[in-house]
């Protein structure tokens, strides 16, 4: 629940797929010279970086847990490291950009390994959407920032401002504390130095207040890239038709062609069967929330014991594929350890019956994934 709902969205639905592939088809796991079936407990984090700690206690004292996934923003995903850490308790860190993670780490991670693409890969991603759009690298084009002051925030503002100003003119207003609803200064900059581009991370009230402020301040952009909130058809949804154009980064879609080694399904099929069970498209979270319990399950099967320290060695020592792809922990940032997962381009575009899609436009970062339509010009935009 909260600010980051959306990203929750299918967690119960990938848990029954995990539990019941594991238990039922695989009739458990060899561990501990016998079979043992899984249990995954899931709390509510609440959007808040405080309950997520206060869960994975009660996750390590309560329910002595025997793994830990940390998922879903580094709001909730640092808090949870670091109780990890702090409980010696083997812990799959995954959807949270590596840097944000990594920059919170104040001694080595000694229990968790991470998953996602680092702040730098996103960058070239994003510019390569805005060259899409028009708007090759070019001193003429300005670019207006819009980051929270948050570790998320912090984290993309810190890379993005560097490297913004090395390719276009940077227009940079500052930080706001998450949860602002009075955007006039930043939107007033905006304003007065005619951006071209809008680009940021915010969670989804944040931008959609300044998205608002925005079109009733007159502003005019020719592009919009936006993380975090603007993944998610639920949210996107909530923007309205204005929301038509605007790009993100794409993390999952079920057109990869990545297939599980655990369980041998595509992603493809998997996106299939869950738009089947629940009538929906499959987002992005849930494959990353499936990826995780794929992470957790071959660790054990790779440990065959229950022992958190052998657990946590056969995790690190994991070379494998998952429903985002191939995930191999083989590079360190500060006192992080990782692997690199795979990116692509998206634009939401309106589909044959109105409604907003992600369709994937770009796959310059990584050229594995397939791209399923070109840009567009949509109602986000208007210069």
């Amino acid at each position: 629940t909260g600010a980051l709902a959306g990203n929750g969205e299918g967690a119960e639905w990938v848990i029954n797929q995990i539990e019941t592939y594991v238990n039922e088809t695989l009739g458990g796991l060899d561990v501990d010279g016998g079979k043992k079936t899984i249990k995954v407990v899931m709390y509510d984090s609440q959007s808040n970086s405080d309950t997520c700690t206060s869960m994975a206690q009660k996750l390590c004292d309560q329910d002595q847990v025997d793994l830990i996934v940390a998922i879903q923003t580094p709001e909730t995903v640092i808090p949870v490291v670091n109780t990890a850490e702090a409980y010696q308790v083997p812990c799959v860190a995954i959807q949270a950009p590596v840097d944000a993670v990594a920059g919170a780490l104040n001694s080595k991670a000694e229990w968790t390994a991470h998953a996602f693409w680092t702040i730098e890969k996103v960058y070239e991603q994003y510019k390569a959407l805005w060259t899409a759009a028009g708007y090759a690298p070019s001193k003429d084009v300005k670019i207006g920032l819009a980051f929270a002051n948050d570790a998320d925030g912090t984290a993309w503002h810190n890379i993005f401002a560097q490297r913004v100003a090395e390719d276009y003119t940077l227009v940079d207003p500052g930080q706001y504390p998450s949860g602002t609803s009075d955007f006039t200064n930043i939107v007033n900059t905006y304003k007065s130095e005619n951006i071209d581009i809008l680009a940021g991370t915010n969670i989804p009230p944040d931008f959609a207040t300044l998205f608002t402020q925005l079109k009733n301040a007159g502003v005019q952009v020719g592009c919009i890239t936006m993380g975090k909130c603007c993944l998610l058809e639920g949210d996107v949804a909530a923007l309205g038709d204005l929301a038509e154009g605007i790009m993100t980064e794409v993390w999952w879609a079920p057109t990869n062609t990545f297939k599980s080694t655990l369980t041998g399904i595509s992603c493809e099929e998997l996106g299939t069967k869950y738009a089947t069970d629940n009538g929906r498209s499959m987002p992005q979270p849930a494959g990353y929330a499936y990826a995780a319990l794929e992470l957790a399950v071959q660790a054990f099967q790779k440990a065959g014991t229950t022992d958190k320290a052998k657990v946590r060695d056969a995790l690190f020592a994991l070379d494998t594929t998952t429903i985002v792809g191939p995930i191999k922990y083989d590079q360190t940032m500060g006192n992080l350890t990782y692997g690199d997962t795979c990116i692509g381009g998206g634009q939401w575009q309106k589909d044959a019956d109105g409604n907003l899609k992600l369709v994937v436009i770009d796959n310059t970062v990584y050229p594995v994934v397939p791209t399923t339509g070109a840009y567009k010009a949509g109602n986000a935009t208007n210069k």
